[in-house]
């Protein structure tokens, strides 16, 4: 079933957006060992999966209807 929601396509946008800088991160931490690059990467991971746990929240709410 395809959810048209607004908010919703939003949310999934930010989540594919934070995919795509995680992944880049990840590879760059191959060279970039600093402190900084860890933290900036475990920030984008945690808001990420914030991000997926509202999406799971926000389907349930429009699949209820």
């Amino acid at each position: 079933m395809k959810i048209k929601s607004k908010a919703y396509k939003k949310l999934q946008d930010q989540h594919e957006y934070l995919k795509r800088k995680v992944k880049e991160l990840t590879e760059d931490r191959k060279k970039d060992r600093s402190d900084e690059s860890k933290t900036l990467l475990m920030r984008l991971k945690k808001t990420k999966l914030a991000l997926k746990d509202a999406l799971a929240r926000a389907k349930a709410t429009l699949t209820k209807k």
